[in-house]
């Protein structure tokens, strides 16, 4: 098990983190149309706003906790220090807080017009998606980017395979189970078992849970307002309207993952560094740039062949969702640039610097919705996030150059004495 990946380590983590989740990406949009064809416009859209509220559920918790696995696990093994108590603290704060978010997501599903059988379905999916955000989180880092990508490829399959027989069987009330089942599937196979280091004090867990709680914060003013626009559009707009957007919805944030997954692996990467990353060195810099670049050509080529690509998905739906698939991309790609000066900051351990940020930014993206509700409709939701996302977008390339202005939340451990 390597302790350290070089420049190339980095590289190839990224690629493989982006298969890996590239592969969920696609599962969850293929998911999406054998709904939309199989069972309706309408039941594609209660089905896209449940999948939207499991991940702004997992933000509650779930996904900072993996974040900070990703951060604190990948310190413990830089410094060869055995990282068994980190992972019972964390594994006692995920029980709880799935335990506890399954039981709000069932009143909150059914609120959203569905019957007691898919409200069980999306606590489920709460639950599964959550613990999968966290297992996640921990592999990365240990640097285990090809084992998630082999698991994600193997639970997409075994998500899609089950969803099938559902639709072929019309049973609408199940619709979620599938993805539910492959998403805890993951979450068995991944789950954090210790770094098998012993000649060193077990790494110190001071400081873990206040950088995991800031985390929170940040997670839900960044992430959330992605989330909101189907949750909008869902409540704003007609089931018909909301199947519509959701149609778009389900073709831009796959795109969103490519941020995502490049994020997942500059934490680890960079957190055990001594001088804490940020946009003022070379290599950051020049990740950022590329990053940048690769960005602009994969969102500005998705823009442009909305039109030509749209229709092989949701051809019921595709004159009516090209105009908006192309406005939620724009705020897609926004979202995604600021996603990497946002992890150099994390890997820094400055996770109160971003939760302040992202707050101001979901803030002032929320009241672009409400502002927007009654003259866009169901579209508010997408011009609050682009508004939200380059606020933020702005505001970390502006900290991330300024560099860290205090020691990090989470100290990274000494490596011990020989």
């Amino acid at each position: 098990m390597s302790t350290s990946p070089g420049t190339r380590g980095v590289a190839s983590s990224a690629v493989l983190s982006t298969v890996g989740i590239g592969l969920q990406g696609v599962s969850r949009l293929a998911y999406t149309v054998l709904i939309g064809r199989f069972l309706g416009t309408e039941t594609l859209g209660h089905a896209s706003t449940l999948m939207s509220f499991s991940i702004l559920a997992a933000l509650l918790w779930p996904t900072a906790a993996g974040n900070t696995a990703s951060r604190v696990f990948a310190v413990a093994l830089h410094a060869r220090r055995p990282d068994v108590d980190i992972i019972r603290l964390l594994s006692r704060s995920m029980l709880i807080s799935s335990a506890v978010l399954a039981v709000v997501a069932f009143p909150v599903a059914l609120l959203l017009g569905n019957t007691p059988l898919t409200a069980a379905g999306a606590s489920w999916l709460v639950v599964g998606y959550g613990l999968y955000a966290f297992a996640r989180g921990a592999q990365l880092g240990y640097h285990g980017a090809g084992k998630t990508a082999v698991w994600d490829g193997v639970t997409s399959v075994i998500s899609l395979g089950l969803l099938l027989a559902v639709c072929v069987g019309g049973l609408e009330g199940i619709v979620l189970l599938p993805l539910s089942i492959g998403y805890t599937v993951f979450a068995v196979a991944c789950w954090p078992r210790g770094n098998s280091i012993a000649d060193g004090s077990p790494a110190g867990k001071d400081g873990l849970l206040k950088f995991a709680a800031w985390n929170v914060l940040a997670g839900i003013t960044t992430n959330g307002l992605l989330q909101v626009c189907m949750l909008a559009a869902q409540v704003v707009g007609t089931d018909r309207q909301a199947g519509v957007y959701a149609a778009a919805f389900s073709l831009a944030t796959p795109a969103s993952m490519l941020g995502q997954a490049v994020s997942q692996v500059v934490i680890p990467a960079f957190a055990h560094k001594d001088q804490a990353a940020s946009l003022r060195q070379s290599g950051p810099r020049r990740l950022f740039i590329g990053f940048f670049v690769a960005s602009t050509v994969v969102f500005g080529l998705a823009i442009l062949l909305a039109p030509v690509y749209l229709p092989w998905f949701y051809p019921t739906e595709a004159s009516e969702a090209v105009p908006v698939l192309r406005f939620l991309l724009l705020g897609v790609f926004v979202f995604t640039v600021a996603l990497v000066p946002a992890a150099l900051l994390l890997a820094a351990g400055q996770s109160k610097r971003v939760a302040v940020t992202s707050l101001i930014g979901f803030t002032i993206g929320m009241i672009a919705v409400l502002g927007a509700a009654v003259p866009s409709g169901v579209e508010a939701g997408s011009v609050g996030f682009l508004i939200g996302s380059a606020v933020n977008l702005i505001v970390m390339i502006v900290l991330s150059v300024r560099g860290p202005a205090a020691p990090v939340e989470v100290e990274p451990p000494t490596a011990p004495a020989t």
